[in-house]
């Protein structure tokens, strides 16, 4: 099961699209990912669109470059272009903007949509504004995640109209004159791209290479974009996915100086070390001190490992300073508090100091690994007691469970606990059809790397409506790290960003609360212990999936799953979820993070039914693909139907690729809904109905090589 809201699903991620010879970008074609570095026409288009409006330009660290709008400008005239619709509407934009927090977003756009074109991302945006997001199931990897950020962002219907207004006046100002523009400028100047590259992948990323590294930001893209300013943009993705890492930074106009674009760079990857160390050291959020510290993470990075580019990095950020006085040093422009520094140093100095040079190398995780999570389990416990379950054929959560917990709770003369009490109200107000509580059922895929206090404290966070502003988010920032009974991991700060999107109205967020809070308690008075004993118990059994899927399935299987770029990624199997399961879709282009959650049924050691529950999970990002579109269904009938697709894609998965497989898979799933019969293919064709014209559909795509 995927959540299909239009919100953001991993948070965040970038799909790239696939580079020449088939790889995807940063992909050097030996297996170590990498930075890609290029010019993208869509991110100039919006980033000038903004500066046009004057949107983010003030401040000590502008967002926009003013010399660039004015170049652009002169270039009208010289052309003969009289004023455009966006240049008469820029002063009532620029109100509209300023006056609703929703739209500081606006600055992240193109890092959403970093391998699309601009009628990609101007027709995605369009169909968010419009809110014809039919559509928008079609869209490819290039625009797919951006579609679903921009409609998690823009819920209301008057922030929508603004944006579809801007737009509408981004498309004419492309059409009339920026493509041309952009194309005798930017776009064709590939010597000073070449000139950034050279110099970023020769003198400056190796020397700080542990350092990106540790902090997951050794691959990526990186797009030069001549309309920003000093302060660019950096976006980071999940624990388990590198790739996805976008960078924006400025070129000033007739600066032609490499090192303008490679010391941006550098700063921009220090941003969430140095918000760090302003969380930990000042106790707080203060943008500007984290702007000046994310400049003098680059120094003090530079003079650890290259301290003969210490004086060049000076001069470049010394130039960049907005009002620093004449005569000012670099430690007088970016001066931040010392404990601020300190903290810093702290951060940097052990990274790869003390690292002998061969560990410098990142291992790459390959394939699906298999392991138990206490935040996973404990989460999908609290519902599976509650018996939140929906409507379908198989059931989000598992029809004994919450008999057999009972059980065990009676046994050890703990029942009822806070949670078994309010079960039954909790239950009534989760029935309530509120689409905004669909995110309650995937809630620790969202964490996956979080310990359960963790994920309790992040929660808490958005039911009280204290989390960090959308533009800190936006950025790649994150909570400090430290002890959970301290402060929240950089773990949790991703899965915190997604579930506050959602919470959209006090309603929602009341209801968390409550979840939350029970959760608490019965992590403390018996979900702790019995998880503990549980999973040291069943470690054979966690074993024994691993062996199944890597010796039984992933042989015969591989060529699909490399097709699919599913060859890697976390299963979570949960004793609470049902027949039913959770997976986060996440880019397709990268191998490596796809979250799954299935079902592992108490009473039994068996591995097979978890085997076969997590082949189906992984067909939903095929299903959606092939089957979705039936434009006019009701939302319940498309959400039944998406799921019986999803039995049926697994079963033809093993037809064509492991036959002898393929009998003992439908008689799982029919088991798992009663079936009387559960022995025929035509019990299983009737209970996971199909038309002839979905089936032929899926049956295509499962058979092309």
């Amino acid at each position: 099961m995927t959540w299909r809201v239009g919100l953001l699903l991993l948070a965040a991620t970038v799909g790239p699209a696939t580079g020449a010879g088939g790889q995807a970008p940063g992909d050097t074609g030996q297996g170590r990912p990498d930075w890609t570095l290029r010019s993208s026409a869509a991110a100039d288009l919006w980033f000038y669109g903004l500066a046009r409006v004057g949107f983010g330009m003030g401040g000590e660290f502008p967002l926009y470059n003013a010399d660039y709008v004015d170049h652009v400008a002169a270039a009208k005239r010289d052309a003969g272009v009289p004023s455009t619709a966006l240049d008469s509407a820029a002063a009532e934009l620029l109100v509209e903007f300023q006056e609703e927090r929703v739209f500081q977003a606006l600055h992240f756009v193109p890092l959403y949509f970093a391998q699309a074109d601009p009628e990609e991302m101007l027709l995605a945006l369009k169909a968010v504004a419009e809110r014809d997001l039919s559509q928008a199931q079609f869209f490819d990897a290039r625009t797919r995640f951006g579609v679903r950020e921009m409609a998690g962002t823009f819920r209301d219907g008057d922030h929508r109209k603004v944006l579809g207004k801007f737009v509408d006046l981004l498309s004419r100002e492309w059409e009339s004159f920026y493509a041309d523009y952009w194309a005798r400028t930017a776009g064709a100047d590939s010597a000073y791209l070449a000139d950034v590259k050279a110099r970023w992948v020769g003198d400056v990323a190796p020397v700080v290479a542990g350092f990106l590294a540790e902090r997951q930001l050794d691959a990526g893209t990186i797009l030069v974009s001549p309309p920003l300013g000093p302060e660019g943009r950096v976006y980071e993705g999940s624990p388990f996915r590198r790739l996805d890492n976008v960078v924006a930074i400025w070129a000033p106009p007739g600066a032609h100086d490499p090192d303008v674009s490679v010391y941006a760079i550098l700063r921009e990857l220090c941003f969430s070390t140095a918000d760090e160390a302003v969380h930990t050291s000042l106790d707080g959020v203060d943008p500007v001190v984290s702007s000046r510290a994310a400049v003098q993470c680059g120094s003090l990075l530079l003079e650890a490992f290259a301290p003969e580019q210490v004086g060049r990095y000076h001069a470049i950020f010394l130039t960049a300073a907005q009002g620093a006085d004449e005569g000012a040093t670099f430690e007088d422009a970016y001066l931040i508090e010392w404990a601020v520094l300190e903290n810093l140093r702290q951060k940097i100095a052990p990274a790869v100091a003390e690292a002998p040079a061969p560990e410098l190398e990142r291992v790459n995780r390959r394939g699906w690994v298999v392991r138990g999570a206490p935040q996973t389990d404990l989460w999908f416990h609290t519902l599976a007691v509650i018996a939140a379950d929906q409507p379908g054929p198989l059931g989000l959560y598992s029809a004994d469970y919450a008999r057999r917990i009972r059980d065990v709770k009676q046994e050890l003369g703990i029942y009822p606990t806070p949670l078994d009490s309010l079960a039954t109200k909790l239950r009534r107000d989760l029935a309530g059809g509120n689409p905004e509580l669909d995110v309650f059922h995937f809630v620790p895929l969202y964490f996956p790397t979080a310990s359960a206090e963790e994920m309790m404290m992040s929660l808490q966070r958005v039911a009280d409506n204290d989390v960090p502003s959308p533009q800190e988010f936006y950025r790649g920032q994150r909570p400090p790290g430290g002890p959970p009974s301290g402060g929240l991991g950089p773990n949790a700060g991703l899965g915190m960003l997604i579930i506050a999107q959602a919470m959209q109205t006090s309603g929602a967020r009341r209801l968390l609360k409550r979840l939350v809070e029970a959760a608490r308690i019965e992590w403390h008075v018996f979900y702790r212990d019995y998880w503990e004993q549980f999973t040291a118990e069943q470690a054979p059994r966690y074993a024994a999936i691993q062996a199944m899927w890597d010796t039984l399935f992933v042989p015969q299987l591989g060529p699909y799953l490399a097709r699919r770029r599913l060859t890697s990624g976390v299963i979570f199997p949960s004793p609470p979820v049902g027949p039913e399961g959770r997976i986060v879709e996440f880019d397709e282009y990268d191998t490596g993070d796809q979250i799954v959650s299935v079902l592992m049924p108490l009473g039994t050691d068996e591995p097979e039914a978890t085997v076969f529950a997590f082949l189906k999970e992984l067909c939903f990002l095929l299903v959606d693909d092939q089957v979705l579109g039936n434009i006019g269904m009701e939302e319940d009938d498309l959400e039944d139907l998406r799921r019986r697709a999803a039995v049926r894609c697994g079963a033809l998965i093993l037809d064509f690729y492991a036959p002898t497989m393929a009998s003992r898979y439908r008689r799982v799933f029919l088991d798992v809904v009663g079936a009387e019969d559960s022995r025929t293919n035509e019990a299983f064709d009737r209970i996971y109905f199909l038309t002839p014209e979905q089936y032929e559909r899926l049956r295509e795509e499962v058979r092309r090589r």
